[in-house]
C-alpha cells in the first residue's frame, strides 16, 4: 500500500502543472411561465456548419451538462415538445472554461390535438457505460417497493429467496445515492420491500464501474437514487398510497428542501404499514448417498406472516461557503420494528412412503432494528478548470435485541407424542459500528485527458451474542443450550488507493484504473475459543475503450477484476430456526470470491445497445442446503448455509431497445440469453452443472392530452440455474397501470394493478448427494394499488448538488437480521 500512496502523491502534484484545453458547457431549460421543461433535447452543434457533434436530454429539473468540450465556436440547439425551438451561441476558450447557456422557451402556437405536449423523461435511458431507469416514467411503478422496481428494471432478476442477480450473475452490489446500502442477504431484502418507489428518482445498472468504486460486488452496481432538490425557498413532494392485496399496506412519503443563501436544508420522512406471508411447500426425499435408496420422505407445509413498521429519514444541510467551497453535514435513519410468525407441519414418510409420523410447528422472529448514519463532507474546486478534491467522513451504526422462538412437537401417525417437545428460545443482540474515510482528486489534463485518485480507510466491528434456551421436560426448567449459543465478534479494516486515467483521441476514448485494496480481519468465537486472522492486499484493475463511429454508433470493450467479501452476517456462525428439522446458519469459513468480467458492447442512437458478456468466478460463495442425521434421530435435518462451493462461468449476449413509436406511445424491450457452468463441490458431492437460460423485459408507456398516461409492462425468465444448485423453472407477470395529473400538474393519481391473475410464483428443485427437494412458494404478489403524490415549492432553480458519501463497500455487507 506504501508504494500505491508514493505513486498517487506526486501524481496530483505533477499533474496540476498542465495547461487545460477542455470545458464544459451547462445549463437549464424553463418556460416562459416558469415551468421546468424535462426531456427537453439539447443539441451541441459546430458553428461553422451546424453540423452535429452531441446531444443531450434535459433531467427532471430541466438541467443539462456536456462534458470534455474542446475550445472552439458552438451553437446550442433546444427542442420541446409544445414549445418553438430556441438557438444559443456560446465559445469555449482557454479563458471560459465553464460556460453556462440558460433557455427560457416560449410555448408553440398550436397544440396538438389529442395528445399531451407535457414533455416526460423517457423510460429507459442506455448509455454506453450504463444504463438508467427514470422510476416515475411508468405508471405501474406507481405504489412498489423498491424491489419490485428492480424486478421490472432491464437485465435484473430477483429470485424466490430476494437475491438479486444482473445479467444471469449473483453479487451485484446495492448503492443508494452513489454510497452502498450495507444491508446484505435477506435483510437487503427486506430493506428493498420497506423502500417505497414513491421516494425513488432513477436506477442506474452499471455493469462495469471505473476504479473510483470499491471492487466489491462479482456483477457490478445497482445505484437507487433518491429524490433531492435544492430550489430556492420551500419545496418538496408528498405521497400515500394504498395497496390492496391478501393484507392491506400503505406507505407515505414526504420530502422537503429548503434553499436561502448560502444555506441548504434539505429532510425526507417515510413510513410504512407492510403485512404480506409467504406460503411455501417443500417436498423431500432423502438418503444417506447417491448410492442408496430412498428411505424418508417429507411433505412440508408452512405459512408465515411478516409486519413489517419501517421508519426512514433522512435530514441534511449543506453551505456554499464560497463559490468554490462547499460543506455538507448529514443524518440518516432506518428503523424497523419487524415480526415474523410462521406455522407448519411436515408429513414425514419411510422408505416405503407409509405415513409414520409428523412434526407441528410454530415460531416467532422479532427484529427492532435501529439504523443511524452520520456524515460529514466537504467539495473544494480549487480553480475554474475543473480541479475538484471532496472529503467524506463517515459514521453508521446498527442496534438490534433480536428475540426467536420455536415451538415443535413431534407426533406418531396416531396423534400420540413421539417425544418431548423441542422448545426452543433466542435471544439475540447484535452491534455493528462502522468508520469509514475517504478522499478524491480529479483534474482535467491537456488534450482532453482528466486524472481522478483518491485513497478510502474503513474499519468495521461487529458483535453478536446469541444466547439460546432450551426446554428440558424431564426438570420443567429451560436450560442454556451451549451447542447454539455462541459469541462471535469480527473486525475488518480496509485500505484502499486508486487512480484512474480518460482521455478521448478523435473517435476514441480510453480509460485505465487501478484500485488496491488490503484487507486486515479477525474472527473470534468467544465462547468456544475458536478465532482467524486474515490479511492479503489485491489489485483490481480496469480498462474501458470505447469508438464512436459517427453520432448514431459507438463500439464499447471493458475489462475489470472485482471481489465479493462475505457478508458480515453470513460469517456468524448462529442459527435461526424455522422448524426443528429446518434452520438457516452462517459460516465462519467463508473466503472473498473473485471475478472477471469482459463486456463488448454497442450503441445506436441511445436507442438501441447490445453487449455481450463474459465472467469467470473463483470460490464462488453460494446458498447451499446440507442434510444430516442428529445423533438418535431418525429423521433428517437440513440447513441452509453459503459456502465457497465452486468456479463459475458465465457467457450472455444482452439486447435492449427503446423508443417512440408515435408521439403519445413508447416502448422498452430487453432480452438476454446466458450460460452458466458451476464445478465445484456441494455436501461431500462433486457437482458440474450448466445450463442455457433467457429473460425478457417488455413495457409500453401511453401519454395522452389532459394530462393522462398508462403503461403494460411483464417480464418472463425461462428454466435457470439459481445459487448453482436449485434449478428454477420459468416464471413471470404482467401489470397495468394508468395516472391523471391534477391540481394544476401538481397532484397526480395512479392506478396500477400488479399481477391480477396471480401467474407469478416460485418453482424449483434440487438433485444432491443426499436428496431431492421439490419446493413450490406463493407470496401476495397480486395487488392494487391508488396512489397520491403532490408537490410543493418553486420548480424553476438549479438542481441539486449529488453527493455520494464515502462510507462504501462495508454497509452492503451488513444483514440484520430480518426474515422474508
Amino acid at each position: 500500500m506504501k508504494k500505491i500512496y508514493l505513486f498517487i502523491v506526486p501524481a496530483f502534484i505533477a499533474t496540476t502543472s498542465f495547461a487545460q484545453t477542455i470545458g464544459k458547457i451547462s445549463g437549464s431549460i424553463i418556460s416562459s411561465d416558469k415551468k421546468v421543461i424535462e426531456a427537453a433535447t439539447i443539441s451541441l452543434l459546430k458553428a461553422k456548419d451546424s453540423s452535429l457533434i452531441k446531444m443531450e436530454v434535459t433531467d427532471k429539473n430541466g438541467l443539462f451538462e456536456f462534458e470534455h468540450v474542446n475550445n472552439g465556436n458552438y451553437l446550442l440547439s433546444a427542442d420541446a415538445v409544445g414549445y418553438q425551438k430556441s438557438y444559443t451561441s456560446i465559445v469555449v476558450s482557454d479563458d471560459k472554461k465553464l460556460v453556462n447557456a440558460d433557455f427560457v422557451m416560449s410555448n408553440a402556437s398550436a397544440s396538438l390535438a389529442g395528445v399531451s405536449v407535457k414533455s416526460t423523461r423517457p423510460l429507459i435511458e442506455n448509455k454506453i457505460d450504463k444504463t438508467i431507469v427514470n422510476v416515475e416514467a411508468s405508471p405501474t411503478n406507481t405504489g412498489l417497493s423498491a424491489l419490485e422496481v428492480l424486478e421490472k428494471s432491464p437485465g435484473i432478476t430477483v429470485n424466490n429467496d430476494g437475491e438479486i442477480s444482473l445479467k444471469g450473475k449473483q453479487g451485484v452490489k446495492i448503492f443508494i445515492d452513489g454510497k452502498p446500502s450495507y444491508l446484505s442477504g435477506q435483510d437487503l431484502t427486506n430493506y428493498l420491500k420497506n423502500l417505497s418507489s414513491n421516494q425513488l428518482d432513477q436506477i442506474e445498472i452499471m455493469t462495469q464501474p471505473s476504479a473510483k468504486y470499491d471492487a466489491a460486488g462479482n456483477t457490478g452496481i445497482i445505484n437507487i437514487k433518491t429524490k433531492k432538490n435544492v430550489n430556492n425557498g420551500l419545496n418538496g413532494s408528498f405521497s400515500t398510497s394504498a395497496i390492496i392485496a391478501k393484507y392491506f399496506k400503505n406507505t407515505n412519503n414526504i420530502n422537503f428542501n429548503w434553499r436561502k443563501g448560502k444555506t441548504n436544508i434539505y429532510g425526507m420522512y417515510g413510513n410504512s404499514y407492510w403485512l404480506g406471508f409467504n406460503d411455501i411447500y417443500i417436498n423431500r426425499s432423502l438418503r444417506e448417498g447417491r448410492d442408496s435408496a430412498f428411505n424418508r420422505y417429507s411433505e412440508q407445509h408452512t405459512y408465515g406472516k411478516y409486519k413489517g413498521l419501517p421508519h426512514n429519514f433522512k435530514l441534511g444541510a449543506d453551505y456554499f461557503a464560497g463559490k468554490n467551497t462547499t460543506v455538507g453535514v448529514a443524518m440518516t435513519s432506518y428503523l424497523d420494528n419487524d415480526r415474523f410468525t410462521s406455522t407448519g407441519t411436515a408429513n414425514i414418510y419411510d422408505s416405503l412412503h407409509r405415513f409414520v409420523q409428523y412434526n407441528d410447528a410454530n415460531s416467532e422472529t422479532h427484529d427492532p432494528w435501529t439504523n443511524v448514519g452520520f456524515n460529514v463532507n466537504l467539495q473544494q474546486k480549487l480553480d475554474t478548470s475543473g480541479k475538484e478534491l471532496s472529503v467524506d467522513a463517515d459514521y453508521i451504526l446498527y442496534r438490534t435485541k433480536g428475540k426467536q422462538y420455536s415451538n415443535n412437537y413431534l407426533y406418531n401417525s396416531d396423534g400420540d407424542l413421539s417425544e418431548d417437545p423441542f422448545l426452543l428460545n433466542g435471544y439475540l443482540p447484535a452491534n455493528i459500528d462502522i468508520y469509514s474515510f475517504k478522499a478524491d482528486y480529479k483534474q482535467p489534463l491537456k488534450k482532453n485527458a482528466t486524472l481522478e485518485a483518491g485513497v478510502k480507510f474503513s474499519y468495521v466491528k461487529t458483535d453478536n451474542d446469541a444466547q439460546y434456551t432450551i426446554y428440558d421436560a424431564g426438570t420443567g426448567k429451560w436450560e442454556n443450550d451451549e451447542t447454539r449459543s455462541n459469541h462471535f465478534i469480527y473486525k475488518e479494516n480496509i485500505n484502499a488507493a486508486y487512480i484512474n486515467l480518460q482521455k478521448q483521441i478523435k473517435k476514441f476514448g480510453i480509460q485505465l484504473g487501478l484500485r488496491a485494496e488490503q484487507t486486515i480481519a479477525e474472527g473470534n468465537q468467544v465462547s468456544k475459543e475458536i478465532a482467524f486472522k486474515k490479511n492479503y492486499t489485491k489489485l483490481f484493475p480496469t480498462t474501458y475503450f470505447s469508438y464512436n463511429l459517427n453520432d448514431n454508433n459507438t463500439f464499447g470493450l471493458s475489462y475489470g477484476r472485482r471481489i465479493e467479501r462475505p457478508g458480515y452476517q453470513d460469517l456468524n456462525p448462529f442459527q435461526y430456526q424455522l422448524d426443528r428439522y429446518t434452520y438457516r446458519q452462517g459460516n465462519p469459513d467463508l473466503q472473498p470470491q473473485f471475478s472477471h468480467n469482459f463486456e463488448l458492447s454497442y450503441n445506436y442512437k441511445g436507442a438501441l445497445n447490445i453487449s455481450a458478456n463474459y465472467t469467470t468466478v473463483s470460490d464462488i460463495i453460494n446458498d447451499v442446503l446440507i442434510t444430516k442425521r442428529e445423533p438418535g434421530d431418525s429423521n433428517y435435518t437440513t440447513y441452509q448455509t453459503k459456502q465457497n462451493i465452486a468456479s463459475n462461468k458465465n457467457i450472455g449476449l444482452a439486447v435492449s431497445y427503446n423508443t417512440k413509436l408515435a408521439k403519445w406511445w413508447s416502448i422498452n424491450v430487453f432480452a438476454n440469453v446466458f450460460n452458466n457452468h458451476y464445478k465445484g463441490t456441494i455436501d461431500g458431492e462433486q457437482i458440474d452443472l450448466g445450463l442455457t437460460s433467457y429473460t425478457a423485459n417488455m413495457s409500453s408507456q401511453f401519454t395522452f392530452n389532459k394530462g393522462w398516461s398508462a403503461e403494460a409492462s411483464g417480464f418472463y425468465r425461462g428454466k435457470n440455474l439459481e445459487s448453482s444448485a436449485i434449478l428454477s423453472l420459468p416464471m413471470g407477470m404482467f401489470s397495468v397501470g394508468g395516472g391523471k395529473k391534477i391540481l394544476k400538474d401538481k397532484g397526480s393519481i395512479r392506478l396500477n394493478l400488479r399481477d391480477p391473475f396471480y401467474l407469478m410464483s416460485f418453482r424449483g428443485s434440487t438433485d444432491l448427494n443426499k436428496g431431492y427437494t421439490q419446493i413450490h412458494s406463493y407470496w401476495d404478489n397480486r395487488r392494487a394499488i391508488i396512489s397520491f403524490t403532490y408537490r410543493f415549492g418553486k420548480v424553476n432553480n438549479p438542481a441539486p448538488r449529488r453527493h455520494n458519501t464515502g462510507a462504501d463497500d462495508e454497509k452492503s455487507r451488513v444483514n440484520t437480521g430480518g426474515q422474508q
